[in-house]
C-alpha cells in the first residue's frame, strides 16, 4: 500500500512536471546553431515579407531582432532575441512591436542597457500624409514596457520620418528624425528616458532648420547623454554633409547651423557615423566631388571642430563607382570601413582602416575582401574586438544570392576563408544581412531568406560564425 500510495505522488509529480514545462516551451523554442550553410537557424517564417532586419548585441553573448513584418497584410513591427546557443527565446515567429492600422516601416533600435531593446520606427497610422515618429521598449523577456503599440515621439502636423537613435547612456535614448512640420525638411530630436516619459519639449527640440532639406541623419551617443548626428544638407543645389551636437537637456552645442563636415563640389550623400570614443564622431560617406561615387570620410572633435583635411580624407578614389560605406571602430581611435566596389567591372567587396590621425593603414584605395565570380554587394559589418572586422556580405559566385563573412585583422590580414567563408548556402536566395559581435571574436549573422517561397516572400534567419570562421561552435 506504501509503495502504490508513493508511486502514485511520484507519478502525479512527474506529471506535474512535464506540464509546467509544456507551457514553459510554448514561449520558448528550442533550437541550436547549425553547423551546416544550408540550415541555419529560423528566426521568422510568418506568412507575408519580414524585412528591413535590424539586430543588436543582447549583452550576454546572443542578439534581439528587429524588422518590418506584413503578416497582417500592412506592415508592422516584430521582435525576437536569439541567445547564444542558438536558442530563440521569444514567442514563435516574434513578438509583436507595433500592431497599429496601417504601415509601420524603417525601424532603429538600440540596447535599453538591461538586456532589453528601444526601438523606433516611422508610423503612418495618422495617415500617409501625417506620417509621424513612435517608439517602445521590449525587456529582456520580450514583454512590451511602455504604451501597447509604441508611444509618440512627434505627432507634429506634416511628415516625420527617417528616424536614428543613440543611447542617452542612462537606459533611455535620443531619438532624431526628418521634418516637414514647416513644409521642408528640417531635423528634430527628443530623449526619452526607460519610462517611456519626454524630456525634452513637446514634438521635440530643432537640431536643423535652415533653408533646404536636411535628409537621412545617423545619430551616435557622445558618452555623455547626448549625441551626435550627421546628415545630407541641401542648402545649396546640391547636397553637402553637415553635422551637430546635442546634449542632455536638448541644447545643440555646435554651429547654430551645423558644421559643415564636407562642402566639395558635387554630390554628397549616405553618411554613416561612429563614435571617436573622445565626445567627437567620425563620419564617412559617398562624394561625386571627382564625377565618380569615391568614399570620404572626417574625424570632429567634441567642440566640432575639423580634425582631417578639410572636405575630408580620401577612403577610396578608385575608378569607377564605389557604393554605401558601412563603418566600425577599429578599437584605437580610428575606423574601419567597408563598401561594395565597381572596379572590375562587377560588385566585388572592398576595406580600408583609417588610423586617428587620417591616414589609411592599407592597400592604397582599399583591401579587396572577396574577388569571386558574381557580384558580392550589400556589405555590413561588426568590430572583432582587438582591432579588427567581420565583414558579410550577399554573394552570388553560385549564381542566386547567399551570404558569405569574411574576418580581417587589424593588419588587414584575412582570416578565413580565401574569399569569405559561407555563412548560407540554402536554397533560393538570402540577401541583405545585418550582423553583430558575439563578444567573443566571432559573429551573429541575420538575413532576408527565401528558401520558403511556397509559403512566404522573406523570412528571417539567422547563423552564428565563430572567431575561427566555424559554423554553429561555441
Amino acid at each position: 500500500m506504501y509503495k502504490s500510495v508513493k508511486l502514485q505522488n511520484y507519478l502525479t509529480a512527474y506529471a506535474a512536471m512535464i506540464f509546467f514545462s509544456i507551457i514553459f516551451l510554448q514561449n520558448y523554442v528550442l533550437a541550436a546553431w547549425s553547423a551546416s550553410s544550408q540550415m541555419n537557424t529560423a528566426i521568422c517564417t510568418a506568412s507575408g515579407q519580414q524585412s528591413a532586419i535590424q539586430v543588436i548585441s543582447d549583452g550576454t553573448g546572443g542578439a534581439i531582432i528587429v524588422w518590418e513584418d506584413t503578416r497582417n497584410v500592412h506592415f508592422d513591427i516584430f521582435a525576437q532575441r536569439i541567445d547564444a546557443k542558438g536558442n530563440v527565446m521569444w514567442e514563435e515567429n516574434g513578438v509583436p512591436v507595433c500592431l497599429a492600422e496601417e504601415n509601420q516601416k524603417l525601424p532603429k533600435i538600440i540596447s535599453d542597457g538591461a538586456g532589453g531593446v528601444i526601438i523606433t520606427w516611422h508610423d503612418l497610422r495618422s495617415g500617409i500624409t501625417n506620417s509621424d515618429i513612435y517608439a517602445q521598449r521590449i525587456d529582456v523577456n520580450g514583454n512590451p514596457m511602455w504604451k501597447t503599440d509604441g508611444i509618440p515621439v512627434c505627432d507634429e502636423i506634416n511628415e516625420q520620418d527617417s528616424p536614428c537613435i543613440a543611447t542617452d547612456s542612462a537606459g533611455g535614448a535620443i531619438i532624431i528624425w526628418q521634418d516637414s512640420r514647416t513644409n521642408y525638411d528640417d531635423l528634430y530630436a527628443q530623449r526619452i528616458n526607460n519610462n517611456g516619459e519626454m524630456l525634452w519639449e513637446k514634438n521635440g527640440v530643432p537640431v536643423c532648420w535652415v533653408f533646404g532639406a536636411q535628409s537621412a541623419p545617423v545619430t551616435v551617443d557622445d558618452g555623455h547623454g547626448g549625441a551626435i548626428v550627421a546628415w545630407q544638407d541641401f542648402r545649396k543645389s546640391y547636397a553637402d554633409i553637415y553635422a551637430q551636437r546635442i546634449d542632455g537637456s536638448g541644447r545643440i552645442l555646435w554651429e547654430k547651423t551645423g558644421v559643415n563636415v564636407c562642402g566639395a563640389r558635387g554630390h554628397e550623400s549616405y553618411p554613416v557615423i561612429i563614435s571617436n570614443g573622445a565626445e567627437g564622431a567620425i563620419v564617412a560617406w559617398m562624394d561625386m566631388r571627382n564625377d565618380n561615387n569615391d568614399i570620404f570620410a572626417q574625424q570632429l572633435d567634441g567642440n566640432g571642430n575639423i580634425l582631417w583635411e578639410v572636405d575630408g580624407i580620401p577612403v577610396t578614389t578608385a575608378q569607377e563607382k564605389q557604393d554605401y560605406p558601412v563603418m566600425v571602430t577599429d578599437g584605437a581611435g580610428g575606423a574601419i570601413i567597408a563598401w561594395w566596389d565597381l572596379r572590375s567591372g562587377k560588385y566585388d567587396v572592398y576595406t580600408q582602416r583609417i588610423d586617428l590621425t587620417g591616414n589609411p593603414l592599407w592597400k592604397d584605395d582599399g583591401l579587396p575582401v572577396c574577388m569571386e565570380d558574381g557580384i558580392q554587394n550589400y556589405v555590413s559589418l561588426t568590430a572583432d574586438g582587438v582591432g579588427g572586422a567581420i565583414l558579410a556580405w550577399n554573394d552570388s559566385r553560385a549564381s542566386l544570392f547567399d551570404i558569405y563573412a569574411q574576418r580581417i585583422d587589424s593588419n588587414g590580414n584575412a582570416q578565413w576563408n580565401n574569399n569569405g567563408a559561407p555563412v548560407s548556402t540554402a536554397s533560393e536566395t538570402q540577401c541583405y544581412s545585418a550582423i553583430v559581435s558575439d563578444g567573443k571574436g566571432g559573429a551573429i549573422i541575420v538575413w532576408q531568406d527565401e528558401r520558403n517561397t511556397d509559403k512566404s516572400y522573406w523570412d528571417i534567419y539567422a547563423q552564428k560564425i565563430n572567431a575561427a570562421g566555424l559554423l554553429g561552435a561555441q
